[in-house]
């Protein structure tokens, strides 16, 4: 009996590259991450506020290598996936913990910008968990 059944972890963002994804070959998979910076308007007090909020992405297998390749900073990207908490010890003793978006799925938005090429990388065959399936939890 699964009691987890009813959790789901799902995201789905739109936003900007803030720096060209850090690629490298991790055992037999390739790893890339990167990072989005996401804008939102609001009113408050009828005044119009600007809020933007950073994520730090993670992709695995073929698609880091599409990411690295084809994305960059500036580069707007639909990216879909789900949450991973990371902790550990800090230097001064205390736990430490962030959360990151594990990319499962991405799509590039836009127009071409200069030295990159607009594609699209969410067709079914470029999902890196159906044909190179890693276990990240080591890292």
């Amino acid at each position: 009996v699964n009691l987890m059944a009813n959790d789901l972890n799902r995201v789905t963002i739109i936003g900007r590259m803030t720096r060209d994804a850090d690629c490298k070959q991790v055992g037999n998979s390739n790893i890339a991450n990167f990072s989005i910076a996401n804008g939102r308007s609001y009113m408050s007090n009828g005044e119009k506020k600007e809020e933007t909020n950073f994520f730090e992405c993670q992709v695995w297998g073929k698609l880091a290598d599409v990411i690295g390749q084809y994305g960059g900073k500036g580069k707007q990207i639909a990216i879909e996936g789900r949450l991973k908490q990371e902790t550990w010890d800090g230097q001064d003793g205390k736990k430490m913990s962030k959360v990151k978006i594990v990319v499962e799925n991405f799509q590039l938005l836009g127009g071409k910008s200069e030295g990159t090429n607009n594609r699209s990388h969410s067709e079914p065959d470029t999902n890196h968990y159906a044909d190179n399936p890693v276990d990240d939890s080591v890292f």
